[in-house]
């Protein structure tokens, strides 16, 4: 079944599907939706998860229950299987095919999909988790969509803000979703109970005495560590959850990905000095410590969901001294 993402949160008391498929060209967008697939699977049994990013030697037996051993008291599993650029390729295609013919009770297959090319959308794997499962899409965010993305996130954090003002800061974060998400939140603790205007926007944009996240993905992409430390230690004193932190590394992570994988930054959005930047960082960096790091991203994210007895923060730590 294909739904939008608005169809798919007024449809949040539907049965929990067996497969889930969500297409996306912005990490914060997917997140924003298998938060809550995952929250209702936890919710129906599903304790376990296991996260596996899409490389070459990706190996599709994890897709198997074999070797399983499953008694009845055992755990139900979320498998979750992230496509970052790059699809599943012919044995990956053959493998969600196959498993889409007999879904195996005690998981649940979470497929995410981010900066896809659109054709993988109709390609055979995917429809045919489409058909057995929900399949969502959602459209990239660009400077004509930003304005409304930002009032809809505005609203769910129940801020009013100024179409002028709104307009500030699309300007200031410059297509940086992360960023303008950072930004938000800043403004409901300046702000409260207020219709933000443009004066105020500019106001809380011009406060620069403490880091922000935009400054954490900056000092991180020039793999400056000890400054990175410091920032992310300001960011915890000051409240700021490490869900955030994770969006801005992994947004970070991500486009280096793409790069080291298509050796250009040709199919990623932003202001010609973060590319030229993402350029300059690539060129330093080898494959494999990009793909050791979406690994690290993984298991971060399973620690901030509970699913690790792991310390979010330790991990978010260790993650920027290795990279």
């Amino acid at each position: 079944m294909n739904l939008t993402k608005s169809q798919f949160i007024l449809e949040s008391d539907r049965k929990l599907s067996a497969i889930y498929s969500v297409f996306a060209e912005e990490s914060i967008q997917i997140i924003e939706i298998t938060d809550k697939i995952i929250g209702k699977a936890k919710s129906e049994g599903f304790h376990e998860k296991e996260t596996h990013i899409v490389t070459k030697d990706i190996d599709w037996s994890i897709l198997s229950s074999q070797n399983e051993n499953l008694d009845l008291f055992a755990s139900k599993k979320i498998i979750e299987i992230k496509l970052i650029g790059t699809g599943p390729g012919n044995s990956g295609s053959k493998a969600l095919k196959e498993y889409c013919l007999s879904p195996d009770p005690n998981k649940l297959l979470l497929i995410t999909a981010e900066g896809l090319q659109k054709k993988q959308q109709s390609s055979s794997w995917a429809k045919a988790v489409e058909e057995k499962g929900i399949f969502i899409s959602e459209p990239p965010i660009n400077k004509v969509t930003m304005p409304q993305w930002i009032n809809n996130k505005a609203e769910s954090m129940n801020l009013k803000i100024e179409t002028e003002a709104i307009q500030i800061l699309c300007e200031k974060n410059e297509g940086n979703l992360d960023a303008a998400i950072q930004e938000l939140m800043k403004l409901s603790l300046l702000f409260p109970d207020k219709k933000i205007s443009s004066d105020d926007m500019i106001k809380s944009i011009s406060d620069g005495s403490k880091y922000g996240i935009f400054d954490l993905s900056n000092v991180f992409l020039n793999g400056n560590k000890k400054k990175t430390i410091k920032i992310i230690e300001s960011l915890k004193s000051e409240g700021v959850q490490p869900p955030l932190l994770l969006w801005a590394l992994s947004k970070e992570i991500y486009n280096l990905y793409k790069v080291t994988e298509e050796g250009n930054t040709k199919n990623i959005w932003g202001p010609r000095h973060y590319l030229e930047l993402l350029s300059k960082r690539a060129n330093k960096l080898s494959k494999a410590k990009v793909k050791e790091s979406l690994v690290d991203i993984a298991e971060i994210d399973s620690a901030i969901k509970g699913l690790s007895d792991k310390s979010p923060w330790q991990c978010i730590r260790e993650l920027a001294i290795k990279f």
